[in-house]
């Protein structure tokens, strides 16, 4: 068997988690079925830290193209009009600009190398796919599902110019729910639904005595950090004795910062709080709640059927009032808790959370069989579906 090169691209911080997980189990899956491959990664919008545990592991087939520079914003835009276009004004200048050349340099250098593309997120990665390589893309389609529209018009939340790079750009589509992939077959496009691409783990139902809080992974990650210690001193110590208070940091955020912003925040504070970075996945096995600001993270903890509890802020980047009300549509207000707009609000909501937290687990559950059926191996099944179609192609 001739030895096969793909190339992903992926277009985003939440669907860098994505692709990191379709990564290893692409990687594993060839070296079961010894499949001679390598795997090149281009993040198009921050550093790729998701994919460097992967890369450590597997340096002899992983190898990770990085930009120069990140998206001060990461591609998201809420709030008011003038926010959105200063968000977006600031990600072109000091990311999408300065890292176009560098990304079509790269592009141009590994075209007759690759074999194939995987993409990950939007439309982006076909779009690249077509301009520049014209190779077989395989989509991973994270950024779109039919859980989120409002008035079931055809291409609501999609977009002409989306629909088409779907239906004539790509070999497949991977949805991420039934109802998503039974819309796409409805436009035209090529789409299969073969599991939620969410961690592959076993949560442990005798100790799920953790609570896991997320600061986020954009550069707001500071001030996402201040809200949580002090909504913890408007908590009763009597609702948290019980569970352990676990902070995860993203693996781009650097380790100094949160060393030194930690120092000050810890003190004369009456909680033990440990804390550690780019491991989620490891403590969701015990988690009984996860609260954050995060996008994707929280998806993943529903498809477990753990619920979340989320918070905003005015002028945050990741989250704001119609950004949950959208999530919790996503989640069936069954996962999803909003989790208020100021610390004593979010000190409330966990207070009552915890005081209901069996019903509020019961209902994550049940909605983690509705949605994504309970698929807990989608990432190994898409892999084998994608280096399938490959070898037979």
């Amino acid at each position: 068997m001739s030895p096969k090169t793909l190339l992903l691209l992926s277009n985003g911080y939440g669907e860098d988690s994505f692709a990191s997980i379709l990564l290893e189990k692409l990687v594993q899956f060839t070296k079961v079925y010894k499949i001679p491959s390598t795997f090149l990664v281009i993040p198009l919008i921050g550093k790729g830290a998701q994919f460097y545990q992967c890369q450590s592991q597997y340096p002899d087939q992983v190898s990770i193209i990085t930009p120069p520079f990140s998206l001060p914003n990461g591609g998201v835009y809420l709030g008011s009009a003038w926010q959105k276009s200063k968000r977006f004004i600031e990600d072109c200048f000091r990311g999408v600009i300065p890292n176009s050349g560098f990304i079509l340099r790269e592009l141009k250098k590994i075209k007759n190398k690759i074999d194939a593309v995987i993409g990950i997120g939007d439309f982006i990665p076909p779009l690249l796919n077509q301009l520049f390589l014209q190779k077989e893309l395989y989509m991973v389609a994270c950024a779109h599902t039919w859980l989120l529209k409002r008035s079931n018009q055809p291409l609501e939340r999609l977009g002409r110019l989306t629909r088409h790079l779907f239906r004539y750009g790509c070999r497949q589509v991977y949805t991420r729910d039934r109802l998503t992939e039974q819309w796409f077959l409805q436009l035209g496009i090529t789409a299969k639904y073969l599991g939620f691409l969410g961690p592959d783990i076993k949560k442990k139902e005798e100790n799920r005595r953790k609570i896991v809080f997320l600061p986020g992974s954009r550069k707001d990650w500071k001030n996402n950090l201040r809200f949580f210690f002090v909504a913890f001193k408007e908590v009763n110590h009597q609702y948290l004795k019980d569970y352990e208070i676990h902070i995860v940091f993203s693996p781009g955020v650097d380790t100094q910062e949160i060393q030194f912003l930690l120092a000050s925040l810890l003190k004369n504070h009456h909680f033990f709080i440990s804390w550690s970075q780019g491991d989620y996945f490891q403590h969701l096995s015990q988690s009984a709640l996860v609260v954050g600001f995060a996008g994707t993270a929280i998806e993943q903890a529903a498809f477990l059927g753990i619920p979340s509890i989320e918070p905003w802020q005015e002028n945050a980047i990741q989250v704001n009032r119609d950004f949950i009300e959208n999530r919790q549509k996503l989640l069936l207000r069954e996962a999803l808790i909003p989790g208020g707009d100021t610390p004593s609000q979010l000190a409330q909501v966990l207070k009552n959370t915890l005081l209901n937290l069996q019903d509020y687990q019961k209902a994550a559950e049940n909605f983690s069989q509705k949605v994504w059926e309970g698929k807990s191996n989608g990432g190994m099944t898409i892999a084998e579906n994608i280096m399938m179609l490959l070898i037979n192609q």
